[in-house]
């Protein structure tokens, strides 16, 4: 059940949208997300058939030697470091210092990451593959 709280006869959840659109208009609306310098979270999606479990993670912008994949007391641990995007310029464009760029919008997560899953009883931990193409880290988890 919600009840509305009343300040000075005010309905408190009114002010606090009103809050939530001022501080959105200020710092933009994806502020809430970004917390630069803390371990993110990837994206991932996990599926089923008769004799294996498919993990896929969103890892964009990764080169496979920078992704850690371990698996540990049925825990799946997935960790590493993404780089930010850097737009385009040439190498020494940017050594020289001849090219200064000014971000306006974030949302794609960069820096330090860790995800873990648990894993079910059924699945064979000695069998488990990983593999890595266009982004996207395929773990296949056989079952027992």
């Amino acid at each position: 059940m919600n009840v509305a709280i009343q300040v000075a006869g005010e309905d408190f959840s009114s002010i606090a949208r009103e809050l939530t659109r001022w501080i959105d208009g200020v710092l933009g609306r994806d502020y809430h997300r970004y917390h630069s310098g803390q371990t993110w979270s990837p994206s991932i999606n996990l599926y089923e058939d008769s004799s294996c479990y498919y993990l896929v993670a969103d890892l964009a912008g990764m080169e496979a030697e920078g992704i850690e994949l371990l698996i540990e007391n049925r825990r799946l641990i997935l960790r590493g470091v993404r780089p930010g995007p850097i737009p385009p310029a040439s190498v020494a464009e940017r050594s020289e210092g001849k090219v200064a760029f000014r971000l306006h919008h974030m949302e794609i997560d960069n820096g330090p990451f860790h995800r873990t899953i648990e894993l079910p009883a059924s699945v064979d931990s000695d069998r488990v593959e990983a593999k890595y193409r266009n982004g996207f880290l395929w773990v296949i988890m056989p079952k027992k």
